[in-house]
């Protein structure tokens, strides 16, 4: 759509060939301004352009002379331009501001009406710009096509003389084309925030496992530091208990008892009966000694209370031991094997005995401590 051309010399031709007579030249002599340049014809068929007024008498040897408009002119476009999809386009509504530059090629092409060599030369520079755009970047395609007709280069002649002062185009998009950039705008933005999500996900997980690798190598470094601590400090109680018991070996009753005071009792008993076979062991000894006639029966009192203090001060006291005469005077052989007692008033001889101890037989049992261990484990 052409809209009336906008200017104050809307209804003047762009060109006007003025008469050369000499009263008319006289009475009026074109002068050179913005919006009005002179152009003359020589008579070698040169077209010059007068920069001043025409001199009196100086229109000897011209054959025509022109005066041309040179002022600022406005036209309305509309223009239907391909994006970069070439299925959809851009609705431009162009406003153009043109003007005639070079008035000596107008005058030379006669120039009469410059609308469809401007329509021309616009459409074509805007299908050129918005091609490069997407359908949906109309606000980046005007400023490009401002841009395209800006500077000295964008108001260079193209045709004719004539130059585009600047051009302002508004695009818009039909209901279709809109609907379909929307939903397209729609799905992109989607579309990110899906990736960011996707993105941030992915973050999230190769950090947790880093954080979860990092846990169980710091696991594996407690559990290894606390079976050394574990196994040294096994090491240094084995020392403890091995010098313990090296030292004495009552010790393992305090390092029982230390560790497990509510076993005082079940020590105490274990103590009692320990005693109890020292003195059996004994009371059996000095009846098998007895029997044999390895000692008399004199001597038996004061070998029982030797024996009965020994064993009291090793368990700290306790009755003392008594040995069965009678029974064991039973099993003896006759008297003529026996040492005849001495008679009175004779030297008392001093007692000597061999003790031979079984090998097949411990004089005193041991202490067995693997029945509280096995309790303990319990």
């Amino acid at each position: 759509m052409i809209r009336p051309q906008q200017a104050q010399t809307a209804n003047e031709p762009l060109i006007t060939r003025v008469d050369l007579r000499f009263g008319e030249m006289f009475r009026n002599r074109p002068v050179p301004s913005d919006d009005r340049a002179t152009v003359y014809l020589d008579r070698h068929g040169r077209y010059h352009h007068m920069t001043e007024q025409v001199p009196i008498g100086g229109i000897a040897g011209h054959r025509a002379l022109f005066l041309v408009n040179t002022s600022v002119f406005t036209r309305d476009f509309q223009f239907k331009l391909p994006s970069r999809e070439q299925a959809y386009f851009f609705t431009a509504k162009v406003v153009v501001r043109w003007r005639i530059t070079d008035p000596v090629e107008a005058a030379k092409t006669n120039l009469v009406d410059a609308l469809p060599i401007l329509r021309y030369h616009v459409e074509r520079a805007l299908r050129d710009v918005s091609a490069g755009f997407p359908i949906e970047d109309g606000a980046g395609a005007e400023r490009a096509m401002a841009a395209a007709f800006a500077g000295t280069r964008g108001r260079q002649p193209f045709a004719q003389g004539v130059s585009v002062v600047d051009c302002d185009a508004a695009l818009t998009l039909d209901a279709a084309t809109t609907a379909y950039v929307r939903k397209r705008t729609e799905d992109a933005r989607t579309h990110e925030i899906n990736k960011d999500g996707l993105v941030r996900s992915g973050i999230e997980q190769i950090a947790q496992q880093r954080l979860e690798t990092l846990r169980s190598k710091h696991e594996l470094e407690l559990e290894k530091l606390k079976q050394e601590h574990q196994l040294q400090l096994e090491s240094q109680r084995m020392e403890f208990y091995g010098g313990a018991i090296a030292r004495d070996p009552n010790n393992a009753i305090g390092l029982m008892l230390s560790n497990s005071p509510d076993r005082a009792a079940d020590v105490l008993a274990m103590l009692v009966k320990q005693r109890q076979l020292e003195l059996d062991d004994a009371r059996e000894l000095l009846e098998t000694m007895l029997k044999h006639g390895l000692v008399n029966r004199s001597d038996i009192a004061g070998i029982m209370d030797q024996a009965t203090s020994v064993i009291t001060r090793r368990a700290g006291g306790g009755a003392p031991l008594k040995l069965d005469l009678d029974a064991v005077a039973a099993g003896l052989p006759p008297s003529a094997s026996s040492p005849s007692a001495p008679g009175p008033g004779a030297p008392e001889e001093p007692l000597t005995a061999e003790v031979v101890a079984d090998s097949s037989k411990l004089l005193f049992k041991p202490l067995d401590f693997d029945d509280d261990d096995d309790d303990d484990e319990l």
